[in-house]
């Protein structure tokens, strides 16, 4: 029979949440490098682990991968599904989750970590981008509700979040902030304020409250800069 040590470091390898934490060690370099040069020994190292204890944890760098995708999805993309129609929240805050959660899918969904999602496994990378469309039509009905509604600007939807898609590319770039002498922290706030002017009609605007923002944007700068909390 096993004893209590051996059943407790058995259900800790099995555990959805222990391995979800070291996954979550690999969004950072990943973002930046992809994943296709990767082995699993670079896969342990990041996760400070060794590679022996990786495979009791995760059985194949498919399977992380697979793991790191559905990460993406859960976290970082479905969890507007209850956001965004809840009208019981006022549209500033509605909009202020929206900016910060834009911001979170243009970080970790990086060209190369899509692009190798893309090329190794276009099943999931199919599934990321269906969920990233769905994600961005429920943005397009909530802009066009709150144009409905006069609290923003009668604009085209689907160009105010290609926009965002844009912009968050090149503000999460070092090289793009470098070449136009920009401080990632102030281009984002100035980028907010800009967007805050863009969609509030002028009665609306006057209603946001800052304050979480402001919190909320210095805390996604050194997830960005550092991948850490």
């Amino acid at each position: 029979m096993k004893s209590e040590e051996q059943a407790s470091a058995g259900w800790r390898y099995s555990d959805p949440d222990c391995k979800r934490k070291l996954a979550a060690k690999l969004l950072h370099p990943i973002k930046s490098v992809g994943f296709q040069q990767l082995r699993m020994d670079d896969f342990a190292k990041h996760m400070d682990i060794s590679k022996a204890t990786l495979y009791k944890y995760f059985s194949s760098k498919d399977e992380i991968i697979e793991m790191l995708v559905q990460m993406f999805i859960d976290v970082v993309i479905e969890k507007d599904l209850s956001e965004l129609p809840d009208d019981s929240v006022s549209y500033a805050v509605r909009f202020q989750q929206s900016f910060a959660r834009s911001l979170h899918i243009a970080n970790y969904g990086s060209d190369p970590f899509m692009n190798d999602l893309r090329d190794g496994y276009p099943a999931f990378f199919a599934v990321l981008n269906a969920a990233i469309g769905s994600r961005n039509e429920r943005l397009r009905a909530f802009y066009e509700k709150g144009m409905d509604v006069g609290v923003f600007h009668r604009l085209n939807a689907t160009l105010v979040i290609l926009q965002d898609e844009a912009m968050f590319r090149e503000l999460i770039d070092p090289s793009s902030l470098m070449k136009h002498h920009l401080t990632l922290s102030a281009a984002l706030w100035d980028y907010y304020q800009i967007k805050k002017l863009q969609l509030f009609t002028p009665e609306a605007y006057a209603q946001v409250d800052d304050g979480f923002m402001s919190e909320k944007l210095a805390y996604l700068v050194q997830k960005i800069t550092y991948g850490v909390a």
